[in-house]
C-alpha cells in the first residue's frame, strides 16, 4: 500500500482550549473571520490555534509559527506531534497557544504550519486583526 499524504482538514482560532472530562475538548471564544480589537497595540491574554489533520503517522513532527503583518515572527515556533509508537494513520489535532499575544498593528496575520519540516506540507492560515469599522 502506498504511503498516504497528510491532509489538512480545518483550523480554529479561539481564546481558550479546555480539556474536559470524558475525553472532550472545548474551544472558548471561537473566531469566525476577522478579529476585532478596540485599539492598537492590543494584548490578548492568550490566543489559541488548532489545526486538524488526517493521515498522520506516529513520529510525524509538526511545527507552527505566527507571523505579524510586517513579516516578523510573534513568540516562539512551536513543535510537537503524535508519539512514535502509534501504528497506522490517525487523525491528529495540533494546538498552539500564544500567551500573551501582543498585536502591535492592524492587518493580516498568518499561522504557518509544517509537517516534518517539509515545504510541500506547508499550510498558511490567514486572518486579520483590526479595529471595527466606525458606524455612522
Amino acid at each position: 500500500m502506498p504511503a498516504k499524504k497528510p491532509k489538512f482538514n480545518f483550523a480554529i482560532i479561539c481564546d481558550d482550549i479546555r480539556e474536559e472530562i470524558g475525553n472532550k475538548i472545548s474551544f472558548m471564544g471561537v473566531y469566525t473571520k476577522d478579529i476585532f480589537v478596540p485599539k492598537f497595540p492590543f494584548t490578548f491574554p492568550r490566543l489559541c490555534f488548532v489545526m486538524n489533520y488526517e493521515n498522520i503517522k506516529g513520529g510525524d513532527i509538526f511545527s507552527a509559527e505566527l507571523i505579524d503583518p510586517s513579516g516578523k515572527q510573534i513568540g516562539k515556533k512551536v513543535k510537537g506531534g503524535p508519539p512514535e509508537h502509534i501504528k497506522g494513520y490517525i487523525r491528529f489535532q495540533f494546538h498552539m497557544i500564544v500567551s500573551p499575544l501582543i498585536a502591535k498593528e492592524e492587518g493580516n496575520y498568518k499561522l504557518i504550519a509544517l509537517i516534518n519540516a517539509n515545504g510541500k506540507s506547508k499550510k498558511e492560515i490567514n486572518f486579520a486583526i483590526k479595529k471595527p469599522d466606525e458606524v455612522g
